[in-house]
């Protein structure tokens, strides 16, 4: 059984190269199997289709991310810097990972299909949320629900991870600095 995790979590890995090195268009079931001298219907005794195989990357990537953002609400106490450091942390995330950004953040999963996937999307917001609850119940937030600060801080942060990945850091529009846009977000939210 360790062998069959090992070549499926192996199967995962040469996806994220592939990915890494000529974008997700670039990932096929034939030639991930030629990569790892499996016969193409070999991949798919591991992945029923290419989504599947994207799905468990994806969820991958979402666990990465999350696991970052757990373990900054253990090191940080202050919500103004904790806010701060998660958003830029998703933010460093999505620029240093753009296509698969592109996967967790832009295409549509089927919640159903893909249960843990989504579970892993939803814990994503989850953190955040669990975050700016404390402000807010501390009195350190605008006064807005948690649930809208978080869906406004996520469309921010993912506008901006968006803004960098097309190349949009013209000085002239105030984009060059993500790391104080970052900032001054967080004092629009957190008093």
């Amino acid at each position: 059984m360790k062998n069959s995790n090992d070549t499926k979590q192996k199967l995962i890995d040469v996806t994220r190269q592939m990915i890494d090195t000529h974008g997700v268009d670039s990932v096929s079931m034939r030639d991930l199997g030629k990569e790892m001298n499996l016969s193409r219907g070999a991949v798919y005794v591991y992945f029923k289709n290419k989504d599947d195989l994207l799905a468990a990357l994806t969820t991958e990537n979402f666990d990465t991310l999350n696991s970052r953002m757990n373990k900054l609400i253990k090191e940080t106490s202050d919500p103004r810097k904790l806010i701060y450091e998660l958003l830029y942390t998703f933010y460093d995330f999505g620029v240093k990972n753009q296509e698969h950004c592109q996967l967790m953040f832009r295409k549509q999963w089927d919640k159903e299909q893909y249960h843990n996937l989504h579970l892993a999307a939803i814990e994503t917001f989850r953190i955040i949320y669990s975050c700016l609850e404390t402000a807010h119940e501390q009195k350190r937030t605008i006064s807005k629900p948690p649930k809208q600060l978080t869906a406004m801080v996520s469309a921010f942060i993912a506008g901006l991870v968006d803004l960098n990945s097309a190349g949009h850091l013209e000085p002239e529009k105030g984009l060059d600095d993500p790391a104080g846009l970052i900032y001054s977000f967080v004092d629009l939210i957190i008093v």
